[in-house]
């Protein structure tokens, strides 16, 4: 058993090291560009490793966009479950994402860039259930904070919209090196503009 786990940890640190070796390739040459060679050099995995794991760079390039997707949704989620208190939670989210942003310049390039690609047509599937997921989660706090009076009454898709739609249209000047504000001082605009959209007439202020 211990064997198999030791395998199992090692075959997903290969995977691991391999999409982040992609992500580095599609980044500093460019998707169209970029060929398995340069991926399996950047990584130092072997050709038989590489295949192994993705039969194609399409693949590959899959497997980038969700895991960036799942690693932004899983750390969101966490970080929603903080703080009981609605404004609290709002400025922990709101910095969550920019930090995430921040952190993950290359990801997050990708990740608004590719949406739409080719690639992704065999992807739609699993990216749908990470997004129905996600928004479930999401949906459920919302409407919580709905029934403690924190947050007024409105659909859910729409307070899902005011709270991350200033941050994203954000993300795309930051992106593109348009974002004279930085990140840290940006969270706590949009947390405030978001929460004084959000709250309720009995929260306080």
């Amino acid at each position: 058993m211990k064997i198999e786990k030791t395998l199992s940890t090692k075959t997903r640190t290969r995977r691991e090291l391999i999409i982040r070796a992609a992500l580095a390739c599609f980044t500093e040459i460019g998707y169209a560009a970029t060929n398995m060679a340069d991926i399996r050099s950047r990584s130092g995995a072997s050709t038989g490793s590489i295949y192994h794991h993705f039969k194609s760079k399409e693949q590959l390039a899959r497997a980038v966009y969700l895991e960036g997707i799942r690693d932004y949704q899983e750390g969101f989620l966490s970080a929603l479950k903080k703080y009981e208190d609605a404004s609290e939670a709002i400025l922990e989210i709101i910095t969550y994402h920019l930090t995430w942003v921040e952190q993950n310049p290359d990801w997050s390039r990708f990740l608004f860039l590719m949406r739409h690609a080719d690639f992704m047509g065999n992807a739609q599937d699993e990216f749908n259930v990470l997004n129905a997921n996600f928004f479930r989660c999401v949906s459920m706090w919302f409407l919580q904070q709905v029934k403690t009076g924190s947050i007024r009454s409105m659909p859910t898709d729409l307070s899902i919209a005011v709270l991350l739609g200033p941050c994203q249209e954000y993300t795309r000047l930051y992106i593109d090196g348009k974002a004279c504000t930085p990140p840290g001082q940006a969270a706590g605009e949009l947390a405030l503009a978001a929460w004084n959209a959000l709250r309720s007439e009995t929260s306080v202020e």
